[in-house]
């Protein structure tokens, strides 16, 4: 039996509801210093908004963490990350929370994409405003994220690609790429495993187009990595195919890890480090991709 629109919907409906109830219990947004929704459109959006904190100058490390999060392309917004920024900013690290408009069935992948990279330029034009001109800086992203992050860390290294996908990127001293349980061949996930009609509400129009989905997937561009990478995923990572395959491609390359969380504990599901940072589990992998990041920042 595949899954159904009604399931995508039922899904999103629980899912939400669990993420608001559980970002509740973190502290206020307004604890660190910070610049919040701010918007890089002028068009009252709400996802056409992002954030910016900064960690405490006791530890603060220089080191931006600049994270996409996810939501199956079709729901979420920036704040439901902040209880994973929480955990970095007290690692020591800034934190940037990217939004971009969520798929409504009749979206493309190439206007989610075009949403992030509007987004990190208008970052970018503003450093000095944010106090983040002399930090370097880490793409970050989960899920739908980690797809949109390694896409544009790809781009970032690639002129080609940027050229493929019709961008442009403002300069920025990008140190490594983390993503957690990630989409990596975009084309074909869900293929099989979906009816056509959630494909097309998680992908758009251009669901069948795979010569257009392959354009905007990592997988097409992998080869093109340099940076260093640290792919996570854990046991009950409902796409960790997505990451295995991305690990088969990548492994014995140069600066790249892969972190798998091996466990029983069913909870330490798909991305868990992400939005149940508490777990035994999470502080594992939120630990590793600490370690992971500030190897770089030294070399």
């Amino acid at each position: 039996m595949k899954f159904g629109a009604v399931s995508l919907g039922l899904v999103v409906g629980y899912v939400r509801a669990d993420i608001l109830a559980r970002r509740k219990k973190y502290p206020s947004r307004k604890e660190f210093r910070h610049f919040i929704d701010v918007p890089y459109l002028d068009d009252k959006n709400k996802h056409h908004t992002y954030d910016v904190y900064l960690a405490d100058e006791s530890n603060r490390k220089h080191c931006c963490i600049i994270d996409i999060h996810g939501g199956s392309y079709v729901f979420g917004d920036h704040i439901d990350n902040y209880p994973y920024a929480y955990v970095l900013l007290k690692m020591g690290y800034d934190v940037v929370l990217v939004d971009y408009k969520p798929n409504n069935g009749r979206m493309d992948i190439a206007d989610l994409v075009k949403d992030c990279v509007l987004n990190i330029n208008h970052l970018v034009s503003n450093l000095e405003k944010y106090d983040l001109q002399n930090d370097k800086f880490v793409l970050n992203g989960d899920s739908a994220g980690g797809h949109l992050a390694l896409l544009l860390s790809l781009a970032y290294q690639d002129s080609k690609v940027r050229e493929t996908l019709d961008i442009e990127l403002k300069e920025l001293p990008i140190v490594s790429t983390v993503v957690n349980c990630p989409v990596y061949n975009y084309a074909q996930v869900g293929e099989g495993m979906m009816t056509n009609v959630a494909l097309k509400r998680m992908k758009g129009p251009k669901y069948k187009n795979f010569e257009h989905l392959n354009k905007y997937s990592p997988h097409s561009y992998i080869k093109s990595n340099k940076l260093p990478l640290l792919v996570t995923t854990s046991s009950f990572d409902f796409i960790r195919n997505e990451s295995l395959m991305l690990n088969e491609d990548m492994k014995d390359k140069e600066n790249y890890e892969f972190f798998d969380m091996v466990t029983d504990n069913k909870k330490a599901d798909h991305v868990h480090n992400v939005i149940k940072p508490k777990l035994k589990e999470s502080i594992i992998v939120n630990n590793k991709i600490d370690e992971f990041i500030s190897k770089y920042l030294k070399g």
